[in-house]
């Protein structure tokens, strides 16, 4: 009873079993029962080798001893997935018992060494017998004095075969991928959640000084990076520190600033837009991770429509990652190295993709000891080069860092992966060069379109809304201005708004925070006040007073009205304001005397943005062009008369009198 309730406990599964219960005849009942869990294992052993286990003994009596059980090789998936589900599958092959436990560290971690051999000796002592190729499970059975069962450990190692050139080694591409939900809010705040669990265990799986950098490219969300960049807190800006250490030197791929539903950016004609995404991701990584992104590989996370691959390849993607559970089932094929590297069809020519194989790295979350987990990963790349080691395969792998409570087993599977001698660390373009993707497979759609029917107008409004503002500012604005600051948070938004997975409600206020924003800050900008001016001539300039309350300047437009003047540099006018009050000195011409109506308002330069308005009245005392004419032809037609009259007289007194009486 005791060994089939430890079995069903494997079967959950569980890497390392408690004691039996009090129902076991051969346990003994305990408040803290002993157990014992795997540490570290060699993985590979050649045909005269050493094992060498760690194991952490828990509550274990002094005197207590491990009994080695190793099963008949497995060189198949199928062997191996059913060992795993019931570690008592297939018959033992040999058997070391009661091997004395050495005294445990100050952590209770007591490790072991057993010589192996690949066939029978007359050496004395321990000797672990592994006579074929294959990878062997081996069971660990920690025993009282009394030979009491206490607990258990199932694992498996690898007996390598020699070096054969025929014999290629299984591709192993490796995908550090981290995703999660937006971590800045519409108000502006930085949460990272459990997500920054896996930015840290990204940093410590490629920290120099902890191993040597292990071949790995890395995927990361960029609207994280962004997050830690502007987070106020000093533990996110030593994470960013740290993973710009991690990015160094190291293959960083493409991404969209946040994960997208593709086929719903399609269906709202927004495919321009998702290169807007992917310039906006690459900035981001460019920038804050100090590396140069490669923008020729990307890795799919939600679907992949024809006209997205289409847009891609417009944006120089030249191989994409696919998750294989996006992947349409009725594609797969039988072969395995066919199923792994595909093409997928886009518009025009079809694109080069790469399958995330999950089954393997699912270990990560079905083992309850993670130190263990990374052994089972291996194991399973292990019996999938034994399924057909004459042919050249591959599979790329995505460990699910979320789940993982810390590096050290990441850190472990990297490492044995570039030690194995059947294995072969590559990066996923050598994979596709290896690999010739020549089978065309079809990607699910997403399953709900995530965007509301206004969404596309409702993006575009907030785009022009926050161009209009950049147009305030630019030239003017530069990297660590208030100004510029501004500008970064307005495309924040829109770029979150777009999030797969929120809902309307949460993309909403997104886009109101780039309406709202600039509200507030255009409400800084005071249109000249009403008053009264008086013209004395035909052509003047009219002062008016603007007021900038911000602490910047910024360029607006004057759009002037009136029936009665005219606008020599005309009716549009675009002027800098400084901080503080600024003197705007207006041209006008005067058509006719009397009182003008001047309608002013202030607006960005595009014209969208409406910052205040005012009305001046002008008073004109001179005359108008028209009434001077007529009064100088006036003036000459007196002049005239008065000069004709003048003349008349004049002539008359000075000829002398004719006599009226006859000589």
């Amino acid at each position: 009873m005791g060994l089939i309730a430890a079995m069903v406990l494997i079967a959950a599964p569980a890497f390392w079993l408690p004691a039996a219960t009090a129902q076991d005849g051969d346990a003994r009942p305990e408040e803290d029962p002993p157990s014992l869990e795997l540490v570290s294992q060699s993985m590979w052993i050649a045909e005269e080798d050493v094992f060498r286990v760690s194991l952490r003994l828990l509550g274990a009596p002094d005197g207590s001893t491990v009994d080695i059980d190793v099963g008949l090789p497995i060189r198949s998936r199928s062997a191996f997935l059913d060992r795993l589900a019931d570690p008592s599958t297939g018959l033992v092959l040999h058997q070391i018992s009661r091997l004395a436990v050495p005294e445990p560290d100050v952590n209770g971690i007591a490790s072991l060494q057993v010589a192996t051999t690949g066939q029978q000796t007359g050496a004395t002592g321990p000797l672990l017998s592994l006579p074929a190729e294959g990878v062997y499970p081996l069971s660990l059975v920690l025993r009282s004095p009394e030979g009491i069962r206490l607990g258990s450990v199932h694992t498996f190692l690898v007996r390598t075969p020699q070096p054969d050139s025929n014999q290629p080694p299984l591709l192993v591409s490796t995908v550090l991928s981290v995703s999660g939900p937006p971590a800045v809010s519409p108000d502006g705040s930085v949460d990272l959640g459990t997500t920054s669990e896996g930015l840290e265990t990204l940093a410590d799986v490629f920290d120099p000084r902890v191993r040597p950098q292990p071949l790995a490219a890395v995927s990361v969300d960029p609207h994280l990076v962004d997050a830690l960049a502007i987070s106020e807190r000093p533990e996110h800006a030593m994470l960013l520190t740290r993973l710009q250490q991690a990015a160094s030197n190291r293959q960083i791929t493409s991404n969209t600033y946040v994960p997208l539903d593709s086929d719903a950016w399609i269906d709202q004609d927004l495919s321009l837009q998702i290169g807007w995404q992917i310039e906006a991701g690459a900035a981001v990584l460019d920038q804050f991770l100090r590396a140069q992104t490669d923008r020729t590989i990307m890795v799919l996370t939600t679907s992949a429509s024809p006209e997205l691959l289409y847009r891609l390849q417009r944006e120089r993607v030249e191989l994409v990652l696919v998750p294989e559970a996006l992947l349409d089932p009725a594609d797969e094929l039988v072969s395995t190295s066919a199923r792994t590297s595909f093409l997928l069809p886009a518009l025009d020519d079809p694109m080069k993709a790469v399958a995330i194989d999950s089954t393997a790295t699912a270990h990560f979350t079905r083992a309850d000891s993670t130190d263990a987990a990374p052994y089972l990963v291996l194991a399973d790349l292990a019996v999938r080069w034994f399924e057909d080691p004459q042919q050249l395969r591959g599979i790329v792998l995505a460990p699910p860092l979320d789940a993982l409570p810390g590096s050290t087993g990441l850190g472990v599977l990297l490492d044995e992966i570039s030690a194995a001698p059947i294995l072969s660390p590559v990066d996923p373009a050598t994979f596709v060069d290896s690999l010739k993707p020549e089978v065309l497979r079809q990607v699910r759609p997403a399953e709900e379109n995530g965007f509301g029917e206004d969404y596309e107008a409702a993006l575009s409004d907030g785009q022009r809304i926050a161009q209009s503002y950049q147009n305030m500012v630019n030239p003017i604005a530069t990297v660590g201005t208030p100004e510029r600051e501004l500008i970064e948070t307005l495309d924040r938004a829109l770029l979150l708004s777009g999030t797969y997975g929120l809902t309307e409600t949460e993309r909403d206020a997104y886009l109101a925070v780039v309406a709202q924003t600039v509200r507030d800050t255009v409400a800084a900008i005071q249109p000249p006040s009403r008053q009264r001016v008086t013209l004395t001539s035909r052509s003047e300039s009219i002062p008016m007073l603007i007021r900038n309350n911000l602490d910047h300047d910024v360029t607006v437009r004057l759009d002037l009205n009136s029936d009665k003047l005219d606008f020599p540099n005309g009716d549009s006018l675009i002027w800098r304001l400084s901080p503080g009050v600024n003197q705007v000195q207006v041209p006008v011409q005067v058509k006719t005397s009397g009182d003008a109506v001047l309608e002013i308002k202030v607006n960005s330069p595009t014209g969208l943005l409406a910052l205040g308005e005012s009305q001046l009245t002008v008073r004109a005392t001179s005359l108008s062009g028209t009434g001077v004419g007529i009064a100088v032809a006036a003036l000459a037609i007196l002049m005239l008369w008065w000069a004709r009259n003048w003349w008349s007289r004049h002539r008359s007194k000075s000829e002398p009198q004719k006599s009226s009486v006859a000589p």
